[in-house]
């Protein structure tokens, strides 16, 4: 508890109008994101990584990616806190958002604010304006604006971010992404096949898609195929282009981030041990 307490909730809802009125309702549920603390007018301020987390479709919130398992298995297993952990281990900011603030309706209109309210809106931002804390409408003072992103997108959140960077692929944002780790992501490589760097970036060694064990499909054993490379066909390739493909290690879609945190990390270091390199080899 006292390693995440500065975890804190930030709003990201910059206007009324993004959203149509409930009219039963007087007013929208606000969107939030939990964020570190961190404070801007520091003189001696680094550059820090961001560890971006956006949980799936459905009932859950933010950081919990299962309510059944919360309450039967574990508040480690059903909730992103043990990827906050490391994050923080490794001195990086953290940023998690609730793609469902406004019912799974809504949710790709939700993670669009919350992304653009995060980390676009710092684009034209100066540095001297940050530490003066001139900070501007609609921009969150709690999210650095230098440092790399990892991504972690989790089921349907990794086809609402394909989506954004499709339709932001000038944004800073995109820009800073060093990494992504899609667990069971629901999007597909057609989407951009007509943007090549889109395409390039989600299918190199800076991307990585883990998958659930299937028991009906899959060949083994879901609970020992932790980290193993997964065969790819024709239709998984046409789905999902050449990005490096591996199984969880579980047979359960809500625990495939649990499961799977080793491997994600160990992806995640790789690119930021690799931090100086610009390669897009896709193997």
């Amino acid at each position: 508890r006292q390693r995440m307490e500065n975890i804190t909730p930030a709003d990201t809802s910059n206007n009324s109008d993004e959203f149509p009125v409930n009219r039963s309702e007087n007013s929208l549920e606000p969107i939030r994101a939990l964020v570190t603390k961190q404070t801007h007018n520091n003189p001696n301020r680094k550059p820090h990584d961001t560890l971006l987390i956006s949980t799936g479709k459905g009932k859950v919130r933010a950081g919990i990616f299962s309510r059944q398992h919360l309450l039967t298995t574990g508040l480690e297993p059903a909730t992103c806190l043990p990827l906050l952990v490391e994050a923080q281990n490794r001195d990086m900011h953290c940023v998690v958002i609730d793609p469902n603030a406004r019912t799974d309706r809504e949710g790709m209109a939700t993670f669009e604010a919350s992304v653009r309210s995060l980390f676009d809106c710092h684009c034209e931002l100066k540095e001297d304006e940050i530490e003066d804390g001139a900070l501007g409408g609609d921009m969150d003072p709690s999210v650095p604006v230098d440092g790399s992103i990892f991504v972690l997108a989790h089921s349907a959140s990794g086809g609402q971010l394909v989506r954004y960077l499709l339709n932001r692929q000038s944004a800073q944002f995109l820009s800073r992404i060093r990494s992504i780790s899609f667990t069971d992501s629901t999007h597909s490589i057609q989407w951009v096949r007509n943007h090549p760097h889109l395409a390039s970036l989600i299918q190199s060694s800076k991307s990585l898609y883990i998958k659930t064990f299937n028991p009906m499909r899959d060949e083994g054993n879901g609970e020992d195929s932790g980290g193993v490379e997964c065969p790819k066909d024709q239709f998984w390739t046409h789905r999902f282009g050449e990005i490096r493909t591996i199984y969880s290690g579980t047979t359960e879609h809500s625990l495939s981030n649990w499961s799977a945190r080793d491997s994600i990390w160990k992806h995640f270091d790789k690119n930021r041990d690799n931090a100086g390199t610009t390669s897009e080899d896709p193997n």
